[in-house]
């Protein structure tokens, strides 16, 4: 008996505490670089810290507001990652809808073969996408970005969706096939609507990774079309004369577009995770 209380009670606790270490692993920067954002430097670097209520400000939010290379930092990155969000949700549902619905032959295989293709590292592709960007013409170009984020986010969107639209009763679209709808109208009037908070969470993961890609945005971009993580970049490598407080309202800044478009579309996030992605 006491052995059944002692495991009744002992693996909940466990569970618990973990859950509070991952969440104070994942949440404290965040929290520590907010602080550090309003607190002028000489409060936290200070041993120990002197945070005072009175000395908060957000006279570095207003300093980054008012430079132009961050805000355009900001713009370029919100059109490469919205673009490359709707051409991943594009491409990608029409690449898993007959994965998912037809007998394509070997469409396991190809499925496999897509994902271990993004376990080559980043490393070795990096020259080839440079040498092509520049042949192209698309290098320091939002295109360019797009479609090397696209390229490399596209496997992900094709397995999440197809599992998703496997879940779709074949009824449904029988009964739009019988109404006159081809495959491709089923897909858009039946699958997608039915699949809506799937496709939401499988759009914010496309446009959060291609909101946080960094390696590809630095060897890619010079001027032009430079994201607000390489921009960021450039105000951290630079902090021996300029205000940590500074860069760190660049860096609270570049996680409120991301953590506001989650915010908003909660509900169908939820949802979706709910309904499950099979793997």
């Amino acid at each position: 008996m006491m052995r059944r209380t002692f495991a009744g009670w002992f693996r909940p606790t466990l569970l618990y505490l973990l859950v509070i270490f991952f969440l104070l692993w994942t949440i404290a920067p965040v929290v520590w670089i907010a602080i550090m954002s309003v607190q002028p430097e000489i409060n936290y670097v200070s041993a120990p810290p002197q945070l005072r209520l009175e000395d908060a400000s957000l006279r570095w939010y207003g300093a980054m507001l008012a430079e132009p290379s961050f805000l355009e930092a900001l713009q370029t990155s919100t059109i490469i990652a919205f673009v490359t969000m709707v051409f991943c949700l594009l491409f990608g549902a029409l690449a898993a809808y007959p994965l998912a619905r037809l007998n394509v032959p070997r469409k396991n295989l190809f499925l496999v073969i897509s994902v271990v293709t993004r376990m080559v590292p980043a490393m070795i592709l990096i020259i080839p996408m440079f040498l092509l960007l520049r042949n192209f013409r698309l290098l320091d170009r939002h295109l360019g970005l797009i479609i090397v984020y696209t390229t490399f986010l596209l496997p992900y969107v094709i397995w999440m969706l197809k599992n998703f639209f496997e879940q779709v009763p074949y009824a449904l679209e029988a009964a739009a096939r019988m109404d006159g709808c081809s495959r491709l109208g089923a897909l858009f009037r039946v699958l997608i609507p039915v699949t809506a908070p799937g496709i939401v969470a499988t759009a914010i993961f496309a446009f959060i990774g291609a909101w946080n890609e960094f390696l590809f945005g630095l060897i890619l971009s010079t001027r032009v079309a430079v994201p607000v993580t390489v921009r960021l970049s450039s105000l951290v490598s630079t902090t021996f004369h300029s205000d940590n407080s500074l860069v760190a309202a660049a860096g609270m800044l570049t996680l409120i577009p991301p953590v506001l478009l989650v915010f908003v579309l909660n509900r169908y996030i939820i949802r979706g995770l709910v309904e499950g992605v099979k793997f």
